[in-house]
């Protein structure tokens, strides 16, 4: 009866769906904590701050110099979300997280999808235009295949299917950090998405390391050896590193050919959700089964995300503009990884952490194998011409 009460008179004194949230005075502190973790951890727009963890790291990757032409950093992934996610983690961890924080860092959940919409301008497809439909085709093919055959392989392993979700949007698009992406997507929690993320890089790592030593005994050329290194090992850096590795004819090539994996991206994550939202809805009763959580609609907030890629990639969004909303997605993005970061036990990334490495690398190599084979089965037919 109690509950009655309070609930119907909420509903007569509120005024908007902006009652709902907490007060200012609540949730100031940690916001606060947000944004003093993202000024301190990355160069943002509209502030001077020499003292960056960004900094430091670019620092390092001068003393330590570049390998095969990459900062050692940015092989490791090192940009505006893992930095601030790396600093809120080792606060979070050490020092603790005061209740007074917490209801601050729960905004966390109304950041992420505002962040994800700002970078639909970011991804243009026009920028690959110019690398023939062939390579186009492959860097599409390669993403939709990597995708499948993950979530394929992590079903075999009984990996928990949101941490698989995380790990085929990883590999998928070539970047870890789209795992943060498919988060409020898929439902997962924060140590799986860390996890899963740490696992792509690792794989990365490896990869780069493995491909070169592969590519002399497959006979692809340097230029389309180029193209495999984009689409077959990790982030771009960890992809350039094994391109300049063959030779730096097939460094330069994957620096062109990038541009084609970096601007499909999103039918990635995209696609991931999808599938695993239609796996949820065809499976309601299945209790194993925890992507997407409770949702029975598509998101209205990935409908916006997008309608905007669609007008980016029809050049509605002049470049001037693209880069200025890009800057509002790194600061969004870094103060949402500050709270992932404080909220997050270290215990909680190390679960699962073997079996989702093992679907990773398993997933990963049978990507490369099957994407050499075709690349070299199109030079060899002229698909691809020399």
């Amino acid at each position: 009866m109690m509950n009655t009460l309070s609930t119907a008179t909420y509903e007569i004194n509120r005024s908007s769906f902006f009652s709902a949230l907490y007060s200012l005075k609540t949730v100031l502190p940690g916001l606060l904590a947000m944004f003093f973790i993202a000024i301190f951890s990355n160069n943002l727009v509209g502030v001077p701050n020499p003292f960056t963890l960004q900094n430091l790291f670019a620092w390092l990757d001068g003393v330590i110099g570049p390998l095969h032409h990459q900062s050692f950093f940015q092989i490791m992934n090192s940009n505006f979300v893992w930095n601030p996610f790396l600093m809120g983690l080792v606060i979070g961890n050490v020092f603790g997280v005061p209740d007074a924080w917490k209801r601050g860092l729960s905004y966390i959940h109304l950041m992420m999808p505002l962040g994800i919409i700002m970078l639909a301008p970011h991804f243009m497809f026009g920028h690959a235009a110019k690398l023939g439909f062939i390579p186009i085709l492959i860097c599409v093919a390669a993403l939709f295949v990597t995708a499948t055959i993950t979530l394929y392989t992590g079903k075999l392993l009984k990996l928990d299917d949101r941490q698989t979700s995380i790990v085929a949007g990883g590999l998928a698009t070539g970047d870890p950090h789209a795992g943060v992406i498919l988060m409020p997507l898929i439902k997962a929690k924060g140590g799986q998405v860390i996890g899963a993320s740490a696992c792509v890089i690792l794989f990365g790592i490896i990869a780069m390391l493995v491909l070169p030593l592969v590519g002399p005994l497959v006979g692809i050329p340097d230029k389309y050896f180029g193209l495999a290194a984009v689409t077959t090992v990790g982030n771009g850096a960890q992809g350039l590193f094994a391109a300049f590795s063959m030779s730096y004819e097939a460094g330069r090539y994957a620096t062109w050919f990038d541009v084609g994996r970096h601007v499909i991206m999103p039918a990635g994550f995209i696609y991931v959700f999808v599938v695993m939202f239609i796996r949820k809805l065809r499976n309601k009763g299945n209790n194993i089964i925890y992507s997407t959580g409770d949702m029975k609609t598509f998101p209205v907030w990935l409908m916006v995300f997008i309608f905007c890629w669609v007008l980016a990639c029809l050049h509605v969004f002049r470049q001037p503009a693209a880069h200025a909303i890009f800057n509002m997605v790194q600061w969004d993005f870094s103060m949402a990884a500050a709270a992932l970061g404080l909220s997050l036990p270290l215990r909680d990334i190390a679960q699962n952490g073997l079996r989702c490495f093992a679907v990773t690398c398993i997933a990963g190599f049978v990507r490369m194998a099957l994407l050499l084979a075709v690349i070299l089965i199109c030079v060899q037919t002229g698909l691809l011409p020399a």
